[in-house]
C-alpha cells in the first residue's frame, strides 16, 4: 500500500481544502497536514506539497522547507500544486503561464516530478477590511469579481479529481 504525505500552506483555508479533497481520493495511507520545517519525510513512499499565494508570493516557511528538504523531494519524486485565483482562467493553469509558479520554481531549483496549479476562492467575506480592500482592487485589474458580500470558488474540483487518479496509477 502506497503511503502519501500531503503538505500544506493556507491562508484562508482553500489549499487545506483542496488537501483534504486530494487526500480522500487517494488509495492508500494518507497523512495529510499543514506543512512544518522539522517533519520526517523518508518513511512515506509520495510526498505532495501544496501552497497558497498572496499578493503575489508564496509563504516564505514553503522556500525553507524545500531548501532544507530539497534532496529528499527529489529522490522520492515529490509533486507539488499551487494554488491562485489566476488560475481561474484556464491558460494560468500551466506552468508557462502562471508567473507565481513559474517564479517560484525557478527561485528554488527544485523539480517536482508533476506540478499542478489549481484555482483558488475569493472569500470576501472573510477577508479583515485591508485584504477585501486589496483583493477587489487586484480583482478589478483583472476582471474578476470584486462584490464584497459574494465568495466564489473557482478551484475545479474534477481537475483534483483528475490528479487523484493520476497518482493513484502511478507505479
Amino acid at each position: 500500500m502506497t503511503t502519501y504525505l500531503i503538505l500544506y500552506t493556507t491562508v484562508d483555508g482553500q489549499t487545506k481544502k483542496i488537501a483534504q479533497f486530494l487526500a480522500e481520493k487517494l488509495a492508500g495511507k494518507v497523512t495529510c497536514q499543514p506543512l512544518e520545517e522539522d517533519i520526517e519525510l523518508q518513511s512515506f513512499d509520495k510526498i505532495i506539497i501544496g501552497s497558497s499565494i498572496r499578493y503575489g508570493h508564496f509563504p516564505k516557511k514553503l522556500y525553507r522547507f524545500v531548501k532544507k528538504h530539497q534532496s529528499i523531494l527529489e529522490e522520492k519524486q515529490a509533486d507539488f500544486f499551487g494554488v491562485n485565483l489566476i488560475a481561474r482562467s484556464p491558460e494560468k493553469q500551466k506552468v508557462e503561464n502562471n508567473v507565481y509558479v513559474r517564479k517560484f520554481l525557478e527561485k528554488v531549483t527544485w523539480q517536482p516530478k508533476n506540478v499542478y496549479i489549481f484555482a483558488g476562492a475569493l472569500l470576501y467575506t472573510k477577508y479583515r477590511f485591508f485584504d477585501r480592500k486589496m483583493i477587489q482592487f487586484i480583482m478589478k485589474l483583472t476582471e474578476g469579481p470584486t462584490d464584497p458580500q459574494v465568495d466564489s470558488e473557482f478551484t475545479d474540483w474534477k481537475q483534483v479529481t483528475s490528479y487523484a487518479n493520476q497518482l493513484n496509477h502511478e507505479k
